[in-house]
């Protein structure tokens, strides 16, 4: 199977916000959007297939949940990262964000201290402040090339009031896969101060060749017994306005009561599309998969190479995982704001603005790969006319 990742699929017109909402998000005309995190690539043919199968059926009343779908996503996990789950640990819901909000409320009181690890996936600011929860920052170790996990500082910050941390993992947007070293610190920390753990795990199978992700959750029995592990095959498989994710809790009581609290919110159920992709993605969609990260990190390996030749002052944060790639911008002559409004008028460019991921972000723009080589050099053509036009 050869899959043709360089194809340019028009998506103006398709109610992609990607696309088709860039001049509402950056006020600007005719920008090329490279920002929120979903791909320009056709999702796998198996998937379509089944999708066609359900829309040719023509009937779409209410679901009930397959055993093929759990079976299908316990193999995914045993496959690629050797965790066995159990069927009962499965929770199925329309979204991680949506999730965690759920799972914030359900598990931690308002007022009551929620830790987040910066710079970071921004809408984790807002499922923390909007479910009146306080946020306590943890934020990356930065050396200049490396991110690390500030464990001194994360111990400083937890008080009696501190219930709960996110955790990203793999990073977005810093491209860290945590290793089992600093994981087993980190649970270490959650053991001892009863802290429940959201794990983030969507990029999970976004991984750049060597890297192995490691499960939150698989670490240790109390890792588990404190572990909600948020995982998807949307990132995965460009699958994101389907509205597919589920929640591995192996905990019973904490499954028992989580399922409670989405039933009694009303958001216990997900659509039959949900299920039908996530089944044909899961069972077929792996050598997809092997060939799109192939692309992505030679995608990465174009960005940095054409940077460093053309645009010296910016530079390529190194990654182990995902599609977004993490811009150093401090050596140009401009402010975080002057640096947005360069590239959004002079580059016409639409990236995700470092800041909007934290405080630490200030100095970085997110830049999405996961689009076909021409798209990305037309991209990176605008950045180097403007560049040079300003003589940074």
């Amino acid at each position: 199977m050869n899959i043709q990742f360089d194809e340019v699929i028009e998506r103006r017109g398709t109610n992609s916000m990607k696309w088709d909402m860039t001049k509402q998000r950056f006020g600007e005309e005719n920008l090329l959007p490279m920002w929120v995190a979903d791909m320009d690539f056709r999702a796998p043919k198996e998937v379509l297939d089944a999708l066609h199968a359900t829309v040719e059926h023509g009937i779409f009343g209410y679901p009930a949940h397959s055993k093929t779908v759990d079976q299908a996503v316990q193999s995914w996990l045993s496959r690629r990262y050797n965790w066995s789950v159990e069927a009962d640990s499965l929770i199925y819901t329309s979204g991680i964000v949506p999730t965690i909000s759920h799972i914030i409320q359900a598990f931690t009181e308002p007022g009551e201290d929620v830790i987040i690890q910066t710079p970071v996936y921004y809408p984790f600011y807002d499922v923390v402040k909007k479910n009146n929860r306080e946020l306590i920052k943890n934020p990356l170790s930065f050396d200049g090339d490396h991110y690390n996990i500030d464990f001194n500082q994360l111990e400083s910050v937890i008080t009696d009031h501190t219930k709960m941390l996110v955790l990203c993992h793999p990073h977005n947007p810093v491209g860290r896969v945590w290793k089992r070293d600093e994981l087993e610190k980190l649970a270490e920390i959650c053991q001892k101060h009863n802290l429940f753990v959201v794990s983030d795990e969507i990029h999970a199978d976004l991984l750049f060749k060597g890297q192995k992700h490691i499960p939150f959750a698989s670490i240790s029995e109390d890792a588990a017994a404190r572990t909600f592990t948020c995982l998807a095959p949307s990132k995965t498989f460009n699958l994101a306005g389907i509205q597919t994710s589920y929640v591995v809790v192996e905990n019973q009581q904490l499954r028992r009561k989580l399922t409670n609290h989405l039933a009694n919110s009303f958001a216990n159920s997900v659509n039959s599309f949900a299920e039908v992709a996530t089944e044909a993605a899961y069972t077929h969609g792996e050598p997809w998969l092997e060939q799109l990260m192939t692309y992505v990190e030679a995608n990465y390996d174009f960005v940095r190479e054409y940077i460093s030749l053309n645009m010296p002052k910016l530079r390529v944060m190194d990654s182990e995982g995902t599609y977004l790639l993490w811009l150093e911008c401090s050596n140009l002559p401009l402010s975080a704001s002057e640096r947005k409004k360069w590239l959004i008028e002079e580059a016409k460019v639409a990236l995700n603005h470092g800041p909007i991921f934290g405080d630490e972000g200030k100095d970085f723009e997110r830049i999405n790969l996961a689009c076909p080589r021409g798209t990305l050099k037309q991209g990176l053509d605008q950045m180097k006319e403007a560049y040079n036009k300003r003589g940074f």
